[in-house]
């Protein structure tokens, strides 16, 4: 992974928001469809890029592909970006960013 790579797969605010939430468990992605207000096909291709960057791993748990973050220092990168911004990306659909 370089730094790029880094930047550009945490540029979207769906992937950030898929981010903090394994950040507290891992989780199947059809565990993650009904959290998102986007199709499923646009969820899975946010996984992918964030899995290709190195940022989640999948781990096969039956037939299940639970996501987890591979590196927890992600998130201190994600506070600092918010801290500077100060726009704050959530997790919960409620407060869910709009269609990318």
């Amino acid at each position: 992974m370089c730094v790029e790579d880094l930047f550009k797969a945490l540029s979207c605010r769906w992937r950030i928001a898929i981010v903090k939430m394994v950040t507290r468990e891992p989780l199947c992605q059809c565990e993650m469809e009904h959290l998102f207000p986007i199709d499923k096909t646009s969820l899975s291709r946010h996984v992918k890029a964030l899995r290709i960057a190195g940022i989640v791993a999948e781990e096969t748990q039956g037939q299940m592909k639970k996501i987890h973050l591979r590196d927890p220092r992600i998130l201190e990168l994600i506070a600092l970006a918010e801290a500077i911004t100060g726009d704050r990306v959530s997790e919960t659909k409620d407060s869910a960013p709009e269609e990318e």
